[in-house]
């Protein structure tokens, strides 16, 4: 059965005239953290809308705010309009749901709608970012990840693709050149979730072979994310709300990188030079020199390879605390994460996801750059 992928939630306009945020009343009353953003991308038809609507429709006891961003490609102009002050309108109206979650359209400045919207009255637990035509979410992670202007009441929480399981394969066999090809390429590689839909419509036999296959490409373009099969994106609200995926505090994926004998280390297959690869490097480095050597690689593409995602841990010269590398491609940062475990071996994990990328010039690079 196909998803009715245009059909916007039900809802009604509320009144706008609601108490102004203050800066003595947080955006969550009810807890001290940012609130979470998550951004959810995939191609038209593979399931978006159909999985904001079910995440708004269940029984989850959450206020979500609702964006849906009608950027388009215009994304690259956003952070140029950000403080034009222009007076236009940025927003259509807020309509509110049954169950008290709010929604919105973006036509301009996604900072600015998100600076409204925790300016609103009402409590919010969690905002979806829905992506209208945008099939790079790149410049939404860099606005929501480390932006000065949000001045840190919200985060984001991750990056979810929804795939379509009964067209991938066809999307990932057509030529470098298409552009549904790269669309679903990049999509793969950025996101830190992959929800598999429709996987009931691509073989009889369920769980089979078809889905092992579908599963196996999707982690050779991207190895760290993580690959959930729905039937009309019903899912497990905690796999993909609250995953706190750019909290260095937080982040088991990169703690899983300390686990030598987890794989990660892939070959493109589809001609479109994506993959996956881990290097690894047991002296301690210089944090100078390592900022650095990750800036030449991202920044000023010096051997020439372009990278889309990038997680690492670090083990840094006089300290006794595990840093984190986490880049989503040119915005990066490095942390310190938590104190390194009296059982664990101390040594520097950086897994890339990108274009052309080769495992042998990054080793040394890192090794030559980072540890002299």
């Amino acid at each position: 059965m196909e998803d009715d992928e245009e059909n916007p939630p039900l809802a009604v306009e509320i009144d706008q005239s609601t108490e102004p945020y203050t800066k003595d009343r947080p955006l969550n009353e009810d807890a001290e953290v940012s609130v979470g953003v998550t951004v959810i991308t995939g191609y038209l038809g593979a399931g978006k809308s159909t999985l904001v609507n079910y995440i708004l429709n269940s029984n989850h006891g959450k206020k979500i705010a609702v964006i849906l961003n009608e950027f388009g490609e215009e994304i690259g102009v956003e952070r140029a309009m950000i403080n034009e002050g222009d007076g236009g309108a940025l927003i259509e109206e807020w309509i509110e749901l049954a169950n008290g979650c709010v929604c919105c359209t973006v036509k301009h400045s996604l900072v600015q709608a998100l600076e409204q919207l925790v300016q609103r009255k009402e409590r919010i637990d969690h905002i979806l970012l829905e992506t209208t035509g945008l099939a790079n979410p790149a410049p939404l992670a860099s606005v929501l990840w480390l932006d000065d202007q949000l001045e840190s009441s919200v985060k984001l929480d991750s990056i979810i693709t929804v795939v379509d399981a009964k067209n991938l394969r066809f999307q990932l066999n057509e030529r470098h050149s298409s552009s549904s090809f790269a669309e679903a390429v990049s999509q793969i590689a950025f996101a830190d979730v992959v929800i598999l839909n429709k996987v009931d419509l691509v073989s009889p036999e369920g769980s089979g072979g078809v889905l092992d296959e579908l599963e196996k490409e999707i982690h050779n373009i991207n190895a760290l994310a993580c690959i959930i099969p729905t039937v009309r994106c019903q899912v497990d609200l905690s796999k993909i709300l609250d995953c706190r995926a750019y909290d260095a505090t937080h982040n088991t994926r990169l703690e899983g990188l300390l686990d030598g004998s987890h794989a990660l280390s892939t070959q493109s297959l589809h001609d479109s030079g994506v993959r996956t690869l881990c290097i690894s490097e047991h002296q301690q480095v210089d944090m100078d020199k390592v900022r650095l050597w990750i800036e030449e690689i991202l920044w000023d593409k010096k051997y020439g390879m372009d990278v889309y995602r990038c997680k690492g841990v670090l083990s840094v010269k006089n300290s006794d605390q595990l840093h984190t590398l986490q880049a989503v491609k040119e915005i990066y940062e490095i942390v310190p994460a938590r104190d390194w475990k009296n059982e664990e071996t101390r040594i520097n994990k950086i897994v890339f996801i990108g274009h052309n990328l080769n495992e042998s010039v990054l080793a040394d690079s890192f090794r030559d750059s980072a540890t002299c």
